[in-house]
């Protein structure tokens, strides 16, 4: 692995998005460029946004996006996504990507990393490895429409 991170710019944003779309298309999904804009963008275009970008032999296989929350007396992550081609998956990438974060973000002098995932046992595998634990102190709250 020659792994480098990048923090996205907005012109890298083109490549990202045709990324995304590749990446949920080929497992069944039908995003179209505007759909997949939509999501990057809104996340991209936010105060305090982070995408970090995972480069391997120049070539795109990861990445990851969320925000900074800032409190009183704390600073917060929200990792809103992370992916890594289905091709580079089980190798590592995932856990370098989530180190360089956590590396990015104590050098930015945050505090706590959240997300939400699936509760599928390989998601929750993933992140218990990489020292992710369920939290005690907040319950996600849902509602159909």
């Amino acid at each position: 692995m020659e792994i480098q991170y990048q923090i996205a710019q907005e012109n890298d944003l083109d490549m990202l998005i045709k990324f995304y779309m590749d990446y949920y298309n080929a497992q069944g999904g039908t995003w179209t460029y505007e759909i997949a804009y939509k999501r990057i963008h809104q996340i991209a275009a936010m105060e305090d946004s982070l995408i970090i970008l995972q480069i391997d032999k120049r070539e795109i296989v990861g990445f990851l996006m969320g925000y900074f929350k800032w409190f009183d007396d704390s600073c917060g992550f929200f990792l809103e996504e992370i992916l890594v081609s289905s091709v580079h998956q089980r190798k590592g990438y995932g856990t370098a990507l989530l180190s360089y974060l956590k590396k990015e973000l104590t050098d930015r002098k945050c505090n706590w990393i959240e997300l939400l995932t699936t509760m599928s046992e390989q998601h929750q595998q993933f992140y218990k490895k990489n020292g992710y634990c369920l939290s005690d102190h907040l319950v996600l709250e849902y509602m159909d429409l």
